[in-house]
């Protein structure tokens, strides 16, 4: 059976349309540019963060901040949050591709350490949630 042209245009806009909404309920990447870094510094330490070893920023107790794409460098990033002297309290790495959204939800990476002197997420995406910070480790504050 040979289908009137009109018929074979609609049938490509369905197919175009259910393609569509199956790409949006899976959720798609966002793109590279979009990306951000974020972190929390809820510790009593300066953070410096670090990614593909270079320092990119140095936050101060209590401080937040959403480092955008365009301050970083190429993906993939080895961020890192270093204490003072350097010692690396955590590391998170992002890929491209790693971030995702749909209309309801998004994922991600992320990292989370709790210290003596409060707590640090490191995360690209949506925020961490989850429980109350936990005790640390005495000492795990030292600069």
């Amino acid at each position: 059976m040979r289908l009137a042209p009109s018929v074979r245009s609609w049938r490509w806009l369905l197919l175009g349309v259910a393609a569509a909404a199956i790409v949006a309920c899976d959720g798609t990447a966002v793109p590279d540019a979009k990306m951000s870094l974020g972190i929390a510094n809820g510790t009593t330490l300066a953070v410096t963060v670090v990614v593909n070893g270079s320092i990119i920023e140095t936050l101060g107790p209590g401080q937040d901040d959403a480092i955008p794409a365009s301050r970083l460098p190429p993906l993939p990033w080895r961020a890192e949050a270093q204490s003072p002297s350097g010692r690396q309290l955590q590391q998170l790495m992002v890929h491209s591709g790693d971030v995702h959204q749909t209309n309801n939800s998004s994922s991600g990476d992320g990292v989370r350490v709790d210290l003596s002197c409060g707590r640090l997420d490191l995360w690209s995406g949506p925020s961490i949630a989850g429980p109350a910070p936990g005790p640390g480790t005495p000492g795990d504050c030292a600069p």
